[in-house]
């Protein structure tokens, strides 16, 4: 083949383009620490890596779903410990109510225990920013209102649920709320039960025996249900602070692989940079000797 200076000319353009190119993707590169920039870099690392945000897109989510259901259960705990306080102290008061008593002090235990009926309404009211906790699906309905000795219910019997794992929303794996329907019975018993005892007492016709048998055995079985209550939020909010845990390490974990798949070895890059840049210089000095000369050289 014969080989004319065009040629020698064009096979040397060809090369030092390609360095120069080299020594310009080394330079996007170190410019901002990453690899790949474009598909065309690394097909097999761009797909490994679009897999790796898309998983952490999602492990991202379910952290935040995890997190609002541990504020929702921390609000409905504490509002169920107070409910528990209150209810300790309406026994003491039943119980107190079951020894004689003059008529004025069955009036006054009346009156404390209607206080009570209030401020257990008032705790089952609860809200998280302006959502009813104890509401169901209904959380932007005052659940419980009083007029007079009837109480009534006016959220709904639903379960509100937040993903924390893939597959469809469960109420039974994923529901984060009681209803005041569970805490005080569906019926809403133990207040009404306190409605009771409270009406008996303000009757001015005090049956010890009934207040000692009845009406005692009454708030003991609320009671009981309702630390049943309490403790079922208290395992579910500590199976959800484990499972945060698991997703917050998974996110680091995951962050690491698109670190690991995606950021730039620097110092190699460096060494790989500078010697881009001798090659290039040195194909620029050869390729000044070996471009053979032409008709313009000699004209000039």
């Amino acid at each position: 083949m014969r080989i004319t200076s065009n040629i020698i000319t064009q096979g040397f353009l060809t090369s030092l383009n390609k360095s120069l190119q080299r020594q310009n993707t080394l330079q996007e590169q170190l410019a901002d620490g990453k690899a790949i920039h474009r598909p065309s870099d690394d097909p097999v690392r761009v797909v490994r890596s679009l897999r790796f945000s898309s998983n952490l897109t999602v492990n991202e989510q379910f952290t935040q779903n995890v997190k609002d259901a541990i504020s929702w259960m921390e609000t409905s705990d504490g509002a169920l410990t107070n409910m528990s306080s209150i209810m300790i102290r309406a026994k003491e008061l039943v119980i107190k109510a079951a020894n004689p008593n003059p008529d004025t002090a069955y009036e006054t235990i009346g009156s404390e225990i209607d206080g009570l009926i209030n401020s257990l309404i008032d705790t089952a009211n609860t809200k998280i920013g302006d959502r009813f906790v104890f509401a169901g699906q209904m959380d932007k309905t005052q659940p419980l209102m009083r007029t007079g000795d009837t109480i009534t219910y006016q959220g709904d019997t639903n379960k509100i649920s937040l993903r924390i794992q893939p597959g469809a929303a469960s109420p039974e794996r994923d529901s984060i709320n009681l209803t005041a329907a569970e805490v005080f019975g569906d019926n809403l018993e133990l207040l009404n039960h306190l409605v009771e005892i409270k009406n008996h007492l303000q009757s001015g016709a005090v049956d010890a025996s009934w207040v000692s048998g009845t009406a005692l055995a009454n708030i003991e079985t609320d009671y009981n249900n309702l630390l049943k209550a309490q403790t079922d939020i208290g395992v579910r909010l500590s199976t959800y602070e484990m499972t945060q845990t698991m997703l917050e390490d998974s996110n680091v974990t995951i962050t690491g692989d698109i670190a690991a798949n995606e950021d730039l070895d620097i110092p190699k890059a460096i060494i790989d940079y500078k010697t881009s840049e001798s090659v290039y210089r040195t194909a620029l000095a050869v390729g000044a000797r070996i471009i053979p000369p032409s008709l313009v050289d000699f004209l000039r």
